[in-house]
């Protein structure tokens, strides 16, 4: 059943569209990302995903303005926001639940000595379940997560399951409490176990207890042979956390076809059992048509070259996909 666009979406949309004027950003739950030719835009696994061609000369702009969203376990109190990610704040809205978007929240925007945009959300701000920065950069939606902090620890722990989707990851880490006075100075990476390499992220926000992260180009050999990533926090003035935590992605590949040809579509999973069982569910888009709809199949049968469905379609070059991924055992 499709979800149904609220309010918050629409108001999303009416927010970009003021400070953007033609750039048109999905709000459908999904972060962005760029590469040479292709805007990828994916999600977790029980949320959509989708993969939409953007070309112009075979080059993307990455200075274009984006949207983001993260996800922290509570969003009131300070948080330290990334300038490459809004630019100067200009615009601050929460969400509470089930009303109206407030306008002028109680909200707190100041810069930091190195640059970074600190954001105090006010207690009275408490019902709201996001908030959205905007600035002349992009715009940032922090929304409250379902997931709950476990016990606190010396190491870091994520919020939430960790999987790498098109290459992205996008997650939410628990670090110990800390002061922060640098948030420029946090450093984000996960090993690459081929060549035994380390692959730097992006630190979005942080905030003394939680850091929310995003990569770009991940390859599978960043999970190992027992599902778990090696991610590293480097703190400002020395020192960091690294710790062993699980993960688990995937890949979906449709190979190059002329119209009304059929071509198989066919997927690469990875950090999983091979009996742990997938359910990928396609939405045509239009000139596309996809058949089945959705297909059920274990790890050893996805990379195996097992097909996941046809794809035949009236548009030539590379196809636009819309799928929702999902663990089902």
């Amino acid at each position: 059943m499709k979800e149904k666009i609220g309010l918050e979406t629409l108001l999303v949309h009416i927010l970009v569209g003021i400070f953007f004027f033609s750039i048109s950003v999905s709000v459908y739950g999904l972060s962005t990302q760029a590469q040479a030719g292709l805007l990828k835009k994916e999600a977790r696994f029980d949320k959509r995903v989708l993969v939409a061609e953007e070309k112009e000369e075979g080059k993307f702009h990455s200075e274009a303005p984006i949207y983001n969203e993260v996800e922290f376990s509570s969003i009131v109190g300070g948080f330290f926001i990334n300038p490459q990610y809004t630019g100067r704040i200009t615009t601050m809205r929460t969400f509470p639940k089930g009303g109206f978007p407030r306008d002028n929240p109680v909200v707190d925007v100041r810069e930091t000595d190195d640059g970074w945009e600190k954001v105090i959300v006010s207690q009275s701000e408490s019902d709201a379940e996001s908030i959205i920065a905007t600035g002349r950069g992009g715009s940032l939606k922090i929304s409250l997560s379902k997931e709950k902090p476990s016990a606190k620890s010396d190491s870091l722990q994520p919020l939430g399951d960790l999987i790498i989707s098109f290459g992205g990851l996008n997650a939410t880490l628990i670090m110990p409490p800390m002061e922060i006075s640098q948030p420029g100075g946090f450093e984000v990476s996960i090993r690459d176990n081929k060549g035994n390499k380390y692959i730097n992220g992006d630190v979005i926000v942080i905030r003394k207890d939680q850091v929310a992260v995003k990569f770009h180009d991940l390859p599978s050999t960043v999970v190992n042979g027992n599902g778990t990533v090696r991610m590293s926090l480097k703190r400002p003035g020395g020192g960091s956390l690294e710790a062993d935590l699980k993960a688990w992605g995937y890949n979906i590949t449709i190979p190059d076809t002329g119209t009304g040809k059929p071509a198989s579509i066919t997927a690469e999973v990875f950090g999983l059992p091979n009996d742990a069982k997938l359910k990928f569910t396609f939405e045509s888009l239009p000139g596309q048509n996809i058949t089945p709809s959705a297909t059920t199949l274990p790890v050893k049968k996805i990379n195996a070259g097992v097909s996941l469905g046809t794809i035949t379609t009236s548009i030539p070059g590379t196809q636009p996909l819309s799928v929702s991924v999902e663990r089902v055992n």
